[in-house]
C-alpha cells in the first residue's frame, strides 16, 4: 500500500505441525501468536524469489487466521438442504467468499425467487455430493 505495507499468507504444507484448535487453549494460543517459521521458511523465500526486493523486507505486525473448508473437497457448500425445505446453504467460501458472493448470492436469490438456479447452475456444489461422498476437484488450485 502507500506506506509501504504488504499483507500475505498461505496455506501451511502438511510438513507443519499445526496445534490441535479443537482444544480451546491451543486455538487461543494459535491464533494470538502467528507461526513465524511459517513466515520464516515458507512465505518469505517464496516472496523474495518472485519480487527479489523483499528480500530486506521487514516484518511489523503478524496475526493469523483460520481457513474455513469441510475436507471433503475445499469447496463451498451451496444449495438447499434436502432434509430442511426452508434451509438454504451457502458457506464454507474462506479465502473466496468476496470473489463467488456476487455469483452465488445471484444464484441464491433466483433460487428462492423461482425455485430453481437461472443464470449460474450451481447444483453441483450441493449437500448430495457431501452424503454421496463424491468429492468435486478444483483441479486449478491444487
Amino acid at each position: 500500500n502507500h506506506q509501504g505495507c504488504f499483507v500475505c499468507g498461505v496455506s501451511p504444507p502438511s510438513s507443519f505441525d499445526d496445534p490441535d484448535i479443537d482444544d480451546p487453549h491451543n486455538f487461543e494460543q494459535w491464533r494470538e501468536q502467528p507461526d513465524f517459521a511459517l513466515f520464516e521458511q515458507v512465505i518469505w523465500p517464496a516472496m523474495a524469489h518472485r519480487v527479489p526486493a523483499f528480500e530486506s523486507l521487514k516484518l511489523l505486525h503478524a496475526w493469523s487466521g483460520l481457513y474455513e473448508i469441510h475436507l471433503l473437497d475445499h469447496n463451498a457448500l451451496i444449495g438447499p438442504h434436502p432434509d430442511f425445505s426452508n434451509l438454504i446453504l451457502a458457506t464454507g467460501f474462506s479465502g473466496h467468499g468476496l470473489q463467488h458472493s456476487p455469483g452465488v448470492g445471484r444464484a441464491i436469490a433466483e433460487l428462492i425467487t423461482t425455485g430453481s438456479y437461472q443464470t449460474i447452475n450451481l447444483n453441483r456444489l450441493g449437500v448430495h455430493r457431501i452424503r454421496n461422498r463424491q468429492p468435486l476437484r478444483e483441479l486449478a488450485i491444487y
